[in-house]
Formats: C-alpha cells, sequence, structure tokens
C-alpha cells in the first residue's frame, strides 16, 4: 500500500497516538496516555494555511451595546498540490467548504490527548478526522 502524502496546513507538529494507548480520564472528559504510550505518526509543523473573512452589515438596533454583523469568508489560501491529504485548522475547513466546497482531502485533528488528566497542554491527538 502506497504511503499517503500528508501536507500540514497547520504551524503545529501533529503527533497521533493508537486508540489503544489512550484512555479516558475518570471523568470522561479528556483522553490520557497509558504509561509507555509511543506515537505512531508525527507530522512536522508546517505552513499555516489561511482564510480571510469580513463582517456583514450589522442591523440597526435600539441599543447602547456594540454589534457587529455576521461573519462571512471571504477567502482562502489555495492547497498546494502534489498531496493526498491536507492538514487544517477547523476555521481554515469551514471557509474552504463554503468557498470551494469539496473537503475530501481536508483533515482535521481527533481528540486531544494529554499526558495527565491535570495536564492543560495536549501532547497529541486521537487520529484525523478527513472530510
Amino acid at each position: 500500500m502506497k504511503e499517503l502524502s500528508i501536507y500540514n496546513g497547520t504551524a503545529h507538529e501533529i503527533t497521533i497516538f493508537a486508540t489503544e494507548d489512550t484512555s479516558l480520564s475518570k471523568d470522561g472528559r479528556k483522553l490520557l496516555l497509558k504509561e509507555g504510550a509511543v506515537p505512531i505518526v508525527r507530522i512536522e509543523a508546517g505552513t499555516n494555511l489561511n482564510c480571510s473573512k469580513k463582517n456583514l452589515e450589522p442591523p440597526t438596533l435600539n441599543t447602547k451595546i456594540p454589534v457587529v454583523g455576521a461573519i462571512v469568508f471571504d477567502g482562502v489560501d489555495p492547497l498546494p498540490s502534489g498531496y493526498d491529504l491536507y492538514v487544517v485548522s477547523n476555521l481554515y475547513r469551514s471557509a474552504y467548504k463554503e468557498l470551494v466546497g469539496d473537503t475530501s482531502k481536508l483533515a482535521t485533528i481527533n481528540g486531544a490527548v494529554y499526558q495527565t488528566a491535570q495536564d492543560t497542554r495536549p501532547v497529541g491527538c486521537a487520529g484525523l478526522i478527513i472530510g
């Protein structure tokens, strides 16, 4: 089987752990690494793929509260050619879906993985969400 060519459209290294190397925290809110877990894949940090957005005109309301119009996307960086899969941010994926449509080659991370239940920074993820 041919190895996938993956472009990392984020500025972060992506470290993926096998499902069997993680467990749910006692409160069921975090995936935790089991002792001795080793990443199955590391994808080097890449160059951000960005999108641009703007605000629509705000509605006229009788209020002192500052309001702005809804956000709409008005541009996305093009995908570099020659890759089977592109790991992108959720924001970029949303913009791409709205403006281009086909997200079959886009992936976002699935399930942040933490070293311990007390950690606030993830050490990896449990895979990729594609499409």
